[in-house]
């Protein structure tokens, strides 16, 4: 089983005490975590937005991050990019909305066959994709 891992657990790496069951499922499954593009662009966000005394810090970890990474890495390609329009058409005739960060990173875990691993299960509940959460 290949693993789409959201920007929330992908950012509690970079704390200095990272859950441990995290830190278990991450080892367990390192070979099968694939992360979307759109992750990099919330953390950089983020990294962007942090005190400048934090910033050095998350900036060495993003780069590294990144690096790791690199192969593992979906990007926003024409046939994702039909997808999350496809999804966002499914949402619309439920009468329920995602995020636009939550909504591709959705649409690449469907697209690809990922069961998406996040901690924030209500954001995807309505996208009727897989889900786990390695923190429960």
């Amino acid at each position: 089983m290949s693993f789409l891992i959201d920007t929330d657990l992908l950012s509690l790496l970079e704390r200095k005490r990272v859950p441990l069951k995290l830190a278990i499922w991450v080892q367990e499954n390192e070979g099968e975590i694939f992360l979307s593009v759109v992750s990099f662009a919330e953390l950089q966000f983020g990294l962007e937005q942090a005190p400048a005394t934090h910033q050095p810090g998350l900036a060495v970890w993003l780069a590294e991050t990144r690096r790791t990474f690199a192969p593992a890495t979906e990007e926003l390609t024409e046939p994702v990019l039909v997808r999350w329009k496809e999804l966002l058409a499914e949402l619309k005739r439920k009468n329920r909305t995602m995020t636009c960060e939550d909504s591709l990173i959705a649409a690449t875990a469907l697209l690809h066959g990922y069961t998406l691993a996040t901690h924030n299960l209500r954001h995807f509940e309505s996208a009727g994709i897989e889900i786990i959460d390695p923190l429960v």
